[in-house]
């Protein structure tokens, strides 16, 4: 649909916290360190992905959309609160909770990771 509109570039709302989750799922699941990158180019497709928001906060996200009086739409996804990157995210909460920081070394992990194009 991009392409039919001249577009070569899609945005995606990935976040901060999105980040974290995958690297950790990636981690725990998968037993490989990685994670989506900011930027990431389709050649088959010709297409640039970008996730601008990837260095803001879920938090912080909400708190501008509801400072701005923007509607947050509740997922419509049958199984939404209980998949495994729910887990994750609640996993994190706590371990947050207990290792004061642990999110933010965690993302700091992945930038100094050597993880394909971060």
């Amino acid at each position: 649909a991009a392409k039919q509109f001249g577009c070569n570039k899609i945005a995606l709302g990935h976040h901060y916290d999105d980040a974290v989750e995958t690297f950790v799922m990636n981690l725990f699941q998968e037993g490989r360190i990685g994670c989506f990158s900011p930027v990431t180019y389709l050649s088959r497709k010709d297409l640039t992905m970008i996730r601008p928001l990837i260095f803001a906060p879920e938090r912080e996200i909400a708190s501008a959309v509801k400072k701005a009086g923007y509607p947050i739409v509740k997922s419509q996804c049958p199984v939404d609160g209980s998949t495994q990157r729910e887990w994750t995210k609640n996993w994190l909460r706590q371990m947050e909770k207990e290792k004061k920081g642990i999110t933010q070394r965690l993302f700091g992990a992945m930038k100094r990771g050597h993880i394909s194009n971060w």
